[in-house]
């Protein structure tokens, strides 16, 4: 019998290495992969310290640290393709976990060298990419230019990544990324430096921060852990510093995860941070995340299921409530803008109608007097006996123009002399039939709150989107706009007041109700004009102030 052929997984480590190396992408990950290493693996009692040197002329980038350095066989396994490390296997979690390393320099260059000492041995090995392409495929032999070289020197490792073949290398994006990693490593008070700028994770600055914890369920997964969450007070600029940076134990950052809110709104505001051990020793023989660093969980992996849920909601949670909060602030400032603009149309339209008062006056006038009629009904029926007059449209009278600084009669002279600049004018009257004015009452009995000047007004009302865009009431001499009809709504968009478009929407339709509210006055005056009369009134009307604003258009 012919004996049978075994078949076996086979592997060519030097392909394999150089598709891992395509993991890492640019300058700032590489060097985080080997600073992070700095930090983590240190003697006890020694607080990491690491400088990064980037070479003049795109030659090379040098990370050198105090860490515990490596001996021959630590250098051994670290070389060794996808082998977890010593710190791993006597029960010390941390990064290492893939054992991709090593291949992390061949993303940005050609050669990497390790110089490092432990325990007063030096050792300096060097793999190139030219050794990587001309291996067998089973093993990719180093060159070991120093072994086991006895040194006077403290524990420690410098990585030289030389040959690069970037375009140029961003010092600028390498400290940005060190800067927001380092968040997770505060505990251990390291110190890295990028040539001479020392690196630091400086926290936003947070307006509000909350804390979680899993219910009963999510907890006998997750294991007792808190969740962070913090409130920026401005957008965080980038997507390294939003969202909740996940660690594996201290110091084992493995992801930051923003739940999908990144695309909402405040999604950019928030970020936190929250420690899940379960991660490492949960049992799965599916990872809970890639051996790429690219910072992703694995949703398949049990334990990152349920904290991704957990995570999401509460995110969510806090967003939704920024939303709500922000949105009732803009409904205020929004009321306030609102006001404000309702208040200069009106100005458009009363300066518009003192122009035209007398001849409306005249109407009345020669219709029995029916504008003050209405007007004494009026105050009669509101249980107030006004106490001044002004110019107004109402009632007919005599209107005399008094400066506010004039004395009354008997009164003691003024200890400071009038200044010699005009007094201003006060325009008060009194109800007379045969008066040439018309006025409107100001105020009431003493004690009793006093009505505002006379005149047509504007306010934006919410009257249902069933309801009409404007309405004009008579009594009131008001003209409200419907915020809730479907033409206003799409006019104010977002909430802008001052966008061009609502307001010339606005204008469009206050001075539209402002010519049928003349026209209705008019009508109410002389119930005989003739229907042609009262259309040419209020195309006047609407044409005269259209004109007149003009300058409120720009």
């Amino acid at each position: 019998m012919k004996a049978q052929t075994q078949l076996k997984v086979t592997s060519h480590v030097g392909r394999d290495l150089l598709a891992s190396a395509a993991s890492f992408k640019n300058e700032a990950v590489v060097v985080w992969e080997y600073v992070v290493n700095s930090l983590q693996y240190v003697d006890p009692g020694v607080a990491p310290k690491v400088q990064v040197s980037i070479t003049p002329g795109k030659k090379g980038i040098v990370i050198a640290d105090n860490g515990s350095g490596m001996s021959v066989q630590e250098l051994e396994r670290f070389f060794q393709m996808h082998g977890k490390n010593l710190d791993r296997l006597a029960g010390r979690q941390g990064r290492g976990k893939f054992g991709t390393g090593k291949s992390a320099a061949f993303g940005i260059a050609n050669t990497l060298c390790l110089d490092t000492v432990r325990s007063g041995k030096r050792n300096v090995v060097t793999l190139t990419r030219g050794m990587l392409d001309a291996s067998d495929g089973e093993d990719v032999p180093l060159e070991w230019s120093v072994k086991d070289q006895s040194v006077d020197a403290p524990n420690g490792t410098t990585i030289s990544i030389l040959e690069l073949v970037l375009d140029r290398v961003t010092r600028a994006k390498i400290i940005e990324y060190v800067e927001r990693q380092l968040q997770a490593f505060r505990a251990k008070a390291p110190a890295v430096a990028i040539d001479d700028h020392v690196c630091s994770y400086r926290e936003p600055q947070t307006s509000e921060m909350q804390t979680f914890s899993p219910s009963e369920t999510q907890r006998q997964t997750l294991g007792d852990v808190k969740l962070t969450v913090k409130v920026a007070t401005a957008p965080l600029p980038s997507n390294e510093q939003q969202g909740i940076s996940v660690t594996a134990g201290i110091g084992n950052l493995v992801a930051v995860e923003r739940a999908g809110i990144e695309g909402k709104e405040f999604g950019n505001y928030l970020f936190g941070d929250i420690d899940v051990p379960a991660l490492e020793t949960f049992p799965s023989p599916i990872e809970p995340f890639s051996p790429t660093r690219d910072l992703q969980l694995n949703p398949q992996h049990p334990v990152v299921a349920v904290l991704l849920g957990f995570i999401g909601s509460k995110l969510e949670e806090v967003r939704a409530s920024l939303v709500r909060r922000s949105r009732e602030a803009r409904k205020k400032e929004q009321a306030r803008r609102l006001a404000v603009e309702a208040d200069k149309i009106a100005q458009i339209l009363n300066e518009d109608f003192r122009k035209i008062s007398e001849r409306l006056h005249e109407i009345r006038a020669a219709s029995s007097r029916r504008g003050a009629a209405q007007s004494n009904v009026a105050a009669q029926q509101s249980g107030d006996e006004p106490d001044d007059w002004t110019r107004g449209i109402q009632t007919p009278g005599i209107l005399v123009k008094t400066p506010r600084n004039k004395q009354e009669p008997n009164s003691e002279p003024p200890v400071q002399p009038v200044p010699p600049n005009p007094p201003e004018v006060v325009a008060h009257g009194k109800p007379d039939p045969e008066g040439d004015n018309v006025l409107d009452p100001v105020g009431g009995a003493k004690g009793k709150r006093r009505r505002p000047q006379g005149g047509f007004r504007v306010e934006y009302k919410n009257l249902g989107k069933d309801g009409e865009r404007s309405v004009y009431d008579p009594t009131t001499l008001t003209i409200l706009i419907n915020l809730d009809h479907p033409l206003v709504v799409a006019g104010l968009g977002d909430g802008n007041v001052e966008d061009v478009t609502f307001r010339r929407l606005s204008y469009e339709i206050a001075f539209s109700e402002y010519a049928m509210g003349l026209g209705y006055e008019v009508s109410q005056q002389d119930p005989n004009m003739a229907p042609d009369d009262l259309l040419y009134e209020v195309r006047s009307s609407l044409n005269r102030i259209s004109t007149a604003a003009v300058a409120l258009y720009r």
